[in-house]
C-alpha cells in the first residue's frame, strides 16, 4: 500500500491529502475548528484517501493500546510475585508516572512543537521512543535475572546494601520507569500527531473509531493474552512487545506529516526562556484560561468514581467483581452500534457547542443513579446509560480540544491542560476522601460529579461564547 500523506496549513486549515496511488481530493476550506456553512450543515463524506490514512492511525492505536495493557495489568502481580511492598508498588507503578506527566512532559510537547524535520515533527520522537519501549517491555520480566547478576558483582553488592535496597527492587524501578518515559513520550506524540494530519470536519467521526479501536485492543488483551499470562508472563512480554514494535513502526513509515512553517522560537537551550514562551503563549487569552478550569473541574468530577465506586458497588450493593466484568461487557456491546453515529453528529453540530450539551447529560445521567439505582439489575441499566453518554462525552471531547488548541503549539497547549487538571486533581484527591469519611454514604459517588459537570458545563459556555468571537463555525482561528 502507498504511503499516506496529508497536506495542512499550522492553524489545521486542510487541503486535500494525497497519495502515490490516487490523486488529489478537494474538500471545502474549513477554519481550525473544522466547521463550514451556516447552521448545521450536513457532514462531509469521508473520501477514499482518508478511509487509507484512517486505517494506519486506527491500526497504531490499536498495537498502543494493547501494549499498554501489559505493564498496569501484569507488573503489579510481578512485583507481587517478587516479594516487593506495597509502597514499592505504588512508587514506582503511581509516583514514577506522575512525575514524568507533570514535570518531563511539558518538555517534551515544547521541543516537538518546534522540531523542524525532513520527516516531520512527531514522527522521529516515534520512530526513536518505539524500539526504546521494546527493549525496556522485554527487560521488565528479566530484571531479577539482571538482579541477580549485579548481586554477584561485590562492589554493587555492598552499594545495594549501603543504600537499603535489593536488586530487584532496583532493577525493576529503573527498567519500569524507562518503559514510562519512552512510552509518555511516544504515545503523547501520537496524539499530537492526530491534529497534523486529520481534517478538522472529519474529527468528530474519527475519534468514534478511535475509541471503537481502543475497546477492540482492550478486548484482544483481555481474551487471549491475560489467559496466558499466568504459564508464559515472559512470552507474553515479548510478544506484545513484538506486535507493538513492528505494527507501530510500519504506522511511522507510512503515515506522512505535513511540511510545517517555520517554528515560531528560536531554538533555545535556556530552561528559563523556553518557560516564559511556553507560559506566554498557554496563557495568553483568556478563552484558554476558562478551557483548563473546565477541564480541571472535570478531572474533579471523576475523583470520587475513581476512588470509590467500587466500594459502593461491593458494600452498599453487595455486586461481586464478576458482575462487574459483565457490567462493562454489556455496556461494550451498548456503546459500539452508536459509535459512528456520535462522531458524524459532532462533525454536523461541531464539538464547541456539543461539549455543553454532553458534559449537561453526565450530569443528568450521575443524577439519575444516585436517584434511582437501588440494586445490581438498577446498576447494570444506568451505567450502561451513563456510559452511552460518557462515550459521547468521550468523542467531543477529543475533537473539541483538537479543534480548540492552536495546532503550531497543540502539543505545548494540551500539556498546559494535562499539567494543571493534575495539579488540582492530586489537591482534591485527600479533600475528597475526607468527604467521604464525614458523609460515610458511598451513593455520593453519583451526587458528586452531577454537581461539578455542572459547573464544566457552565465553564464551556464561557468558551463557547469566546469561541463565536473568534470566528465561530465558520471564521474560528485559535488566538
Amino acid at each position: 500500500m502507498s504511503n499516506v500523506h496529508q497536506s495542512s496549513s499550522p492553524q489545521g486549515d486542510p487541503s486535500s491529502p494525497k497519495t502515490d496511488a490516487a490523486p488529489a481530493h478537494t474538500t471545502a476550506p474549513s477554519s481550525s475548528s473544522g466547521g463550514a456553512g451556516v447552521g448545521i450543515p450536513h457532514a462531509q463524506r469521508i473520501p477514499p484517501h482518508l478511509w487509507r490514512l484512517f486505517g494506519w492511525l486506527l491500526w497504531g492505536d490499536f498495537v498502543l493500546v494493547l501494549m499498554e495493557q501489559v505493564v498496569p495489568t501484569l507488573v503489579p502481580l510481578l512485583l507481587k510475585e517478587h516479594q516487593l511492598s506495597n509502597t514499592a508498588i505504588s512508587l514506582i507503578m503511581g509516583t514514577i508516572p506522575a512525575i514524568f506527566g507533570l514535570f518531563i512532559m511539558p518538555i517534551i510537547s515544547y521541543r516537538s512543537d518546534q522540531l523542524r524535520t525532513r520527516w516531520g515533527r512527531r514522527i522521529p520522537f516515534m520512530v526513536v521512543t518505539a524500539p526504546l519501549i521494546v527493549l525496556s517491555l522485554c527487560l521488565i520480566p528479566l530484571s531479577p535475572r539482571i538482579a541477580q547478576w549485579i548481586e554477584q558483582v561485590g562492589w554493587l553488592r555492598l552499594a545495594l546494601e549501603a543504600i537499603g535496597l535489593n536488586g530487584a527492587t532496583l532493577v525493576f524501578a529503573v527498567t519500569i520507569a524507562a518503559y514510562m518515559f519512552f512510552n509518555a513520550v511516544c504515545s503523547a506524540c501520537y496524539a499530537y500527531l492526530m491534529p497534523d494530519v486529520v481534517p478538522g470536519q472529519f474529527m468528530g467521526r474519527f475519534m468514534s473509531l478511535f475509541r471503537v479501536i481502543s475497546l477492540a485492543g482492550l478486548f484482544v488483551f483481555s481474551f487471549f493474552f491475560m489467559r496466558l499470562a499466568e504459564k508464559h508472563m515472559t512470552g507474553v512480554f515479548f510478544g506484545v512487545a513484538a506486535v507493538y514494535g513492528l505494527g507501530f513502526l510500519v504506522v511511522c513509515w507510512k503515515v506522512k506529516e505535513p511540511e510545517y512553517p517555520p517554528p515560531t522560537d528560536q531554538r533555545t537551550v535556556n530552561p528559563i526562556a523556553v518557560f516564559a514562551s511556553y507560559a506566554r503563549h498557554c496563557f495568553r487569552h483568556p478563552m484558554y484560561l476558562w478551557m483548563y478550569g473546565a477541564f480541571a473541574m472535570y478531572g474533579i468530577s471523576q475523583v470520587a468514581g475513581n476512588l470509590f465506586d467500587v466500594l459502593f458497588m461491593r458494600e452498599t450493593l453487595g455486586m461481586d467483581m464478576a458482575t462487574l466484568g459483565q457490567v462493562r461487557a454489556w455496556t461494550a456491546i451498548a456503546v459500539l452500534p452508536l459509535a459512528y453515529f456520535c462522531g458524524n453528529l459532532v462533525d454536523r453540530w461541531k464539538s464547541q457547542r456539543m461539549i455543553i450539551v454532553c458534559a449537561l447529560l453526565l450530569s443528568v445521567g450521575k443524577l439519575c443513579g444516585y436517584l434511582f439505582i437501588t440494586g445490581p439489575g438498577t446498576y447494570v441499566i444506568w451505567t450502561i446509560v451513563y456510559n452511552v453518554v460518557a462515550f459521547f462525552w468521550g468523542v467531543t471531547n477529543a475533537a473539541f480540544i483538537v479543534n480548540m488548541f492552536p495546532r503550531d503549539r497543540y502539543g505545548q497547549f494540551v500539556s498546559c491542560n494535562v499539567f494543571i487538571s493534575a495539579v488540582v486533581v492530586l489537591i482534591i484527591t485527600p479533600l475528597c476522601g475526607l468527604f467521604f469519611d464525614w458523609v460515610d454514604n458511598y451513593r455520593y459517588v453519583y451526587l458528586w460529579p452531577s454537581i461539578l459537570t455542572v459547573g464544566v458545563a457552565l465553564l464551556m459556555w464561557k468558551v463557547n461564547r469566546h469561541w463565536h468571537r473568534c470566528g465561530g463555525p465558520d471564521n474560528y482561528q485559535a488566538p
